[in-house]
């Protein structure tokens, strides 16, 4: 039998714990009890979501674990949760500057200061979560150096939190587009998500997701759209009784490294973040579903009626219509990046 290496000695360490451990007991080691070493460098991950319930959180352990492994625990990560250093965007500013190191923003909010990322947000661009990870996995490549020039970040892995489905408090569900024209619902910031909703007739308010408990409470909107682990994280089943599911977008969100940070790190620590970062995204995406089932029983647990689009033709006709006006805020290249995300999803093994 081979020797273990100082790497894999860790790699048990972490994942398994002391061998006379029972199968029972949690993970004695984890990303906040990596042993302090003398020299270590710092990896300070921010991100703006609850620790305790949600995907993100998933993702970012195991990439802070897998970077600690793979450098044999020369780089220490720290993970600071719910917005504590900031919002999404100025999280991403801080990692161009190199005063964070990780983060993990909403591909809808990074967009707005890396355009390029806009393409994963038109609407009905792919219609299978399958066919999502194999467009990422794809054209991630072609788009980091562009993400690099615009934003100062380095894409290393990609956490998917499953479709956005209406939430919202209503009599009736919503089955056609015209059943969004009595409703007042909230999105984010997004030129390209706002401008999804209008071409569908609907009535879209930007609302900060931190105020969104509130106004749903006052009836300042009637919902949203969102995946169902965020709309249970948040107890937004206490202020609305329905959602609707359809395929329009996945909520995505992008592992970045701060690229000035990356640079200064060594080859040999630069292929481990690489690596960590791709093995966090397969974790995820075996993760991700099997939470989100438990997360949609819990839905139903709690009374919310939940509608399912059977023929999304309208939706997806109406939407793809507006594509070619917000080529321009993925870039001066706009169109050139869709044909070449067009062209991937083309070349899916699943077609």
């Amino acid at each position: 039998m081979k020797p273990w290496t100082r790497a894999a000695w860790l790699t048990g360490a972490l994942v398994f714990g002391p061998v006379l451990a029972s199968a029972q007991d949690t993970n004695p080691m984890d990303w906040r009890s990596v042993p302090e070493m003398d020299d270590q460098i710092t990896m300070k991950i921010g991100h703006s979501v609850n620790m305790e319930w949600s995907s993100h959180t998933a993702t970012l352990k195991r990439f802070a674990e897998l970077v600690a492994i793979y450098t044999h625990n020369e780089i220490r990560p720290e993970i600071f949760p719910g917005a504590q250093l900031g919002g999404e965007r100025e999280m991403v500013q801080q990692a161009r500057q190199g005063a964070l190191q990780v983060t993990l923003p909403a591909t809808n909010n990074i967009a707005a200061l890396a355009p390029s990322l806009n393409v994963f947000i038109l609407p009905y661009l792919a219609t299978s979560t399958e066919q999502v990870n194999y467009l990422q996995d794809e054209l991630t490549p072609y788009l980091v150096p562009r993400v690099i020039e615009e934003a100062g970040v380095r894409i290393v892995g990609w956490e998917n939190s499953g479709w956005r489905a209406f939430f919202y408090k209503s009599d009736e569900p919503i089955e056609e587009p015209g059943d969004l024209a009595g409703l007042k619902m909230r999105v984010p910031p997004n030129p390209i998500m706002i401008a999804s909703y209008e071409a569908w007739g609907g009535n879209p308010t930007p609302i900060a997701w931190a105020e969104l408990y509130s106004a749903l409470q006052q009836g300042v909107v009637e919902g949203g759209d969102n995946p169902v682990t965020d709309v249970m994280g948040m107890k937004f089943d206490e202020v609305i009784n329905r959602m609707t599911t359809f395929h329009y977008t996945i909520l995505t969100h992008p592992i970045v490294v701060s690229e000035r940070w990356f640079q200064g790190l060594s080859e040999e620590h630069q292929a481990a973040v690489l690596r960590a970062g791709k093995e966090a995204t397969d974790y995820i995406r075996w993760w991700q579903p099997l939470d989100e089932a438990n997360w949609w029983e819990m839905a139903r647990e709690a009374g919310v009626e939940i509608t399912a689009i059977e023929d999304e033709s309208e939706w997806l006709e109406k939407a793809r219509a507006i594509w070619p006006d917000y080529y321009d805020a993925i870039g001066p290249d706009g169109e050139v990046v869709v044909n070449k995300a067009l062209e991937i999803l083309a070349q899916y093994p699943g077609e």
